[in-house]
């Protein structure tokens, strides 16, 4: 008897409001290109236009990957309803068995397109969203969905008690990061740069750089052999830059700019700080996690996840910032204690935050709600 015909992959169509640089964004990208191809045939859309270069590195990701991409080129809300509509249009084409979307105006288009569809409806949550009107918007599109990913355990929290949403629904299914590109700090003092605190983010009131300023001033006042780099771009960097002015410390902190090479900066300092108001799992953290480095981080949403147990005496508070001051000096004052915290930080990335255990996570959920809803149909 002549073996079966192999089962044809089921298709994934993953909706994302945009694929710049930003966490939710390169989990779509990581997903998108390391889901089993046997399984799951992936096709990703974006609500918004193609990023420009330089911060088009996921779509170089995709397209070497073979992931088929289209871009609904919607430049404000005022487009949702074209995007809405050349939505539609996408899932009737391809005749997806899964809509999956990402991030708070990808989840409420696609909960729109997708009523009385026959298709199973996902939904990620990847950040604590602000603001009554967004939290009533997300909270309606995610009542619609199958299943609900919660980025951590702190969203979960929230989704259950905030956007009051059947605990039934929730699964945790934290962020993952590739260790094999990633060699960890060699924990070597510096010889042709200063002592370096590094901070990544957009420059907007959630990441706290305005809080983190201040703090670190002092420090580095008492340790002119230091200094604090922030990495990002965004609203808020012309006022931060008149904050560093105000302190007398242009030399000392410093705002680079986006980069697209933050390897390079996270090999070449000592000290990584979170220094946000809130967050959903903070990838810049696994990030520095990864690479071995010590790390001073408000009891954000996600963080006591990743600097569990021991590795908690990192976490610090914007309710407290004598003591989030003498964590900081402490690390910048003791090479053994960076080394030894930084090797258990990335021991736990390598125990629990994988990119492959990211995938096969994603994987048992995806079966699950697939064949639940096959079983349905």
């Amino acid at each position: 008897m002549p073996d079966a015909s192999p089962t044809p992959p089921e298709t994934i169509l993953i909706v994302a409001t945009e694929l710049g640089m930003g966490g939710a964004e390169r989990c779509v990208a990581n997903l998108a290109c390391h889901l089993d191809r046997q399984k799951y045939a992936v096709h990703v859309v974006a609500l918004a236009a193609p990023p420009s270069a330089p911060k088009d590195g996921l779509v170089h990701q995709l397209s070497e990957a073979g992931i088929p991409l289209t871009f609904l080129n919607c430049r404000s809300s005022w487009q949702l309803w074209s995007a809405i509509t050349k939505l539609k249009q996408i899932v009737r084409d391809t005749q997806p068995t899964v809509v999956w979307s990402f991030l708070f105006h990808a989840n409420v288009v696609s909960a729109l397109v997708t009523r009385g569809m026959n298709v199973a409806r996902l939904q990620s949550l990847r950040v604590i969203e602000q603001g009554k009107w967004r939290r009533k918007l997300q909270a309606w599109a995610a009542r619609g969905a199958d299943a609900v990913l919660c980025v951590s355990e702190g969203v979960r929290v929230f989704a259950e008690q905030t956007l009051h949403l059947p605990s039934e629904k929730l699964q945790v299914i934290p962020n993952g990061i590739d260790l094999a590109a990633i060699s960890p700090s060699n924990y070597e003092a510096p010889e042709k740069r200063p002592y370096r605190i590094l901070a990544v983010g957009r420059l907007d009131r959630q990441k706290g750089f305005d809080w983190l300023i201040p703090r670190t001033a002092s420090l580095l006042r008492q340790l002119p052999e230091w200094e604090l780099v922030i990495i990002g771009d965004g609203p808020e960097q012309a006022k931060l830059a008149s904050q560093i002015e105000a302190e007398g410390m242009q030399r000392s902190i410093r705002l680079v700019g986006w980069t697209n090479s933050l390897a390079n900066w996270f090999s070449s300092c000592e000290i990584y700080v979170l220094s946000s108001r809130w967050e959903g799992m903070p990838n810049t953290l696994i990030e520095a996690m990864a690479y071995g480095l010590p790390a001073a981080a408000t009891d954000v949403e996600g963080v006591e996840q990743l600097l569990a147990g021991e590795l908690s005496q990192q976490i610090i508070s914007l309710a407290q910032p004598e003591k989030a001051e003498a964590l900081i000096g402490h690390l910048m004052k003791d090479q053994t204690l960076r080394m030894q915290l930084g090797k258990l930080n990335r021991k736990r990335i390598e125990s629990d935050f994988s990119l492959r255990q990211m995938v096969q996570l994603h994987e048992v959920m995806l079966d699950d709600v697939i064949s639940t809803h096959l079983m349905h149909s």
